[in-house]
């Protein structure tokens, strides 16, 4: 039986009674997500790259991983359904706290992410020259430290977790994000492709739809 993890920390020394065998706590992932800032509980996939084993999991949804030659490794999370796939290298073993080696990982909702009614979103497609989705493309916003990519057939969403006062103006009875004075300004790199701005208009509480088309 492996002891919960409660509060972030491992409360126990460095090596666990695991069925009456005693096993050395090498590592232990937190994936955490990035819109709720809360820990994920879903049962998702963590690795570490070219190195066939795989973790315990505990109910609070830390994964454990025992016995590692203390070595760098890189740390995968795989973020199934509601999270892109996110992955920290050069995890050094001798770095961490041998009593407590946690990494938290924070990973980035995807369109189907179930978000809630009342959340302030722009849903939007990126296509290319040619009429097909865009994938690869990093998307954010202006001023903000927000930002996104999209999926393979060129979809994502923009979330504004917390619009504060200043960037919220009443228009026409509408609760407008402002931003610096103006409309929230999307900036797109392709690898393939220019970079490319578009200014969006974004009403508090509300899902804005946007395509967007290279020329």
């Amino acid at each position: 039986m492996i002891s919960a993890v409660r509060g972030g920390r491992l409360g126990h020394p460095e090596k666990i009674l695991l069925e009456g065998v005693t096993r050395k706590l090498s590592l232990v992932v937190y994936l955490v997500d990035e819109y709720s800032n809360k820990g994920i509980t879903e049962d998702l996939e963590v690795s570490l790259k070219d190195l066939n084993m795989g973790p315990a999991r505990t109910l609070g949804g830390y994964y454990i991983f025992f016995d590692l030659p203390d070595s760098s490794y890189t740390v995968q999370a795989r973020g199934g359904t509601h999270y892109f796939d996110e992955a920290m290298t050069d995890v050094q073993l001798a770095d961490l706290d041998a009593r407590n080696p946690v990494v938290s990982i924070t990973l980035k909702p995807t369109p189907s992410y179930p978000f809630p009614p009342s959340s302030t979103l722009i849903r939007g497609s990126l296509w290319n020259p040619h009429g097909r989705g865009m994938p690869e493309a990093e998307i954010n916003v202006k001023e903000r430290d927000i930002r996104t990519k999209t999926t393979g057939n060129g979809e994502f969403v923009i979330y504004f977790r917390d619009p504060g006062k200043d960037d919220v103006t009443t228009i026409d009875e509408k609760k407008l994000l402002i931003i610096n004075g103006e409309n929230p300004i999307l900036e797109i790199t392709h690898p393939d492709y220019q970079k490319k701005t578009e200014s969006v208009v974004v009403e508090e509480g509300k899902i804005t739809s946007l395509s967007i088309t290279y020329p």
